[in-house]
């Protein structure tokens, strides 16, 4: 460890907790998606949803950047429709980010799945 890294690592524990960069919490939740790429329509699976973003299981891979319209299918239900480009590829499926008007229901999250 450096010189430097020590007080990144120090500062981290002052706090209490480590920091992140989110803004919204997450949550973990089992949710049917259907998401649309051009013509091409694409069954995933949640990992976890905020009100700004999902991390989502695909059949298939997507690259980053990619622009699809997506259809969350709730447990109780509700479809919820929003537009996203995928923003990050991991190994356990792919960071989506919403783009535009956030839908009701996803602004609920925090506080009720």
């Amino acid at each position: 460890m450096s010189g430097f890294d020590r007080y990144a690592v120090m500062s981290d524990l002052a706090d209490g907790a480590p920091r992140t960069r989110r803004f919204t919490e997450r949550a973990r939740v089992s949710w049917t998606v259907w998401g649309r790429v051009g013509q091409q329509r694409i069954r995933f699976h949640t990992v976890d949803v905020s009100a700004r973003g999902a991390k989502l299981r695909p059949r298939g891979g997507l690259h980053v950047g990619t622009a699809l319209q997506l259809e969350f299918i709730t447990s109780d239900g509700r479809h919820l429709h929003v537009s996203g480009v995928v923003w990050r590829a991991d190994a356990d499926g792919v960071a989506i980010m919403f783009l535009g008007t956030v839908p009701h229901g996803f602004d609920q999250l925090g506080r009720r799945v």
